[in-house]
């Protein structure tokens, strides 16, 4: 397992509200940001060369996302070379893939400018970038979380139920090779009755391994920061897991952050700043 290397001191738990700091901006009818983060490492001095590299780079990735799901490439060479994937969820189609890719990249240039390493988290994409080699790594740092500050009433027998469907679902995903990585499933008995719907993927640049290693700490994830919750999103740069309620996936009709209700944000992240914000 590789961490993503943004040369910070700690890693830390935070537990933030959506209203006021983070925005879930619905971007268009099909797809919906959730976040961006750009790395701590910034370089304006001599950066012009590679933050070049960087936008030919993602106008190439935009440039294959109506074609294909997942797409990695680099630009440029040597310290100023940047490497680059994006990934769009298994079930969208080929049109939502493009506009979410074409999002992301105008994302990133906006709101990333002169980072070394960046990533920004659609409900239907991912895309991110790097001066570093970052193709067939898995990586789970940053993870990002994002639940319901909704509970559902029989903890115990939702978990059971939840964790049976995660656990399946993490061996269906690593064998599976279209969409590559790529699981959903229900449970429609969950917690009393009501339905549970789980999907899970992973880039498929990793091997089978890795992607179960990187699920794996995502249903973990869930166990630490999103238990008993009624939805929950669990995000890292190889990987993503969620659950919900409500059929979010597939035909279905899109369901914007796995049901109703206020929202409740997790971060994992290593920071080296050091001051707090209270909310």
């Amino acid at each position: 397992m590789s961490l993503v290397n943004f040369h910070d001191h700690t890693l830390i738990i935070v537990s933030l509200s959506f209203i006021g700091l983070f925005k879930l901006v619905i971007c268009s009818n099909s797809i919906h940001y959730i976040h961006h983060y750009c790395s701590l490492e910034v370089n304006t001095a001599q950066n012009a060369p590679f933050q070049d590299n960087v936008n030919k780079l993602l106008s190439e990735l935009s440039s294959k996302s109506s074609g294909t799901s997942f797409y990695n490439s680099t630009s440029g060479d040597n310290d100023k070379k940047v490497y680059g994937l994006y990934l769009c969820r298994g079930d969208v189609k080929s049109g939502v893939c493009r506009d979410c890719i074409n999002s992301a990249a105008k994302n990133l240039k906006q709101n990333c400018t002169n980072n070394r390493e960046s990533i920004v988290w659609y409900e239907e994409c991912m895309l991110r970038y790097s001066n570093r080699s970052i193709s067939a790594t898995e990586e789970e740092l940053p993870w990002r979380y994002w639940c319901s500050v909704n509970k559902v009433s029989n903890k115990d027998q939702f978990n059971q139920s939840l964790l049976s469907l995660m656990n399946g679902l993490v061996d269906k995903a690593v064998g599976n090779t279209t969409p590559i990585y790529f699981a959903t499933g229900d449970d429609k008995k969950g917690n009393g009755g009501t339905s549970i719907y789980c999907l899970m993927q992973c880039t498929p640049d990793i091997n089978g391994t890795d992607c179960q290693r990187c699920l794996r700490a995502g249903v973990g994830g869930y166990l630490e920061t999103c238990e008993g919750r009624t939805w929950g999103m669990i995000f890292s740069p190889s990987c993503q897991v969620r659950y919900g309620p409500d059929l979010f996936y597939g035909e279905g009709k899109p369901t914007k952050s796995g049901g109703t209700g206020k929202r409740k944000s997790f971060v994992a992240v290593r920071v080296t700043v050091q001051a707090v914000v209270a909310v």
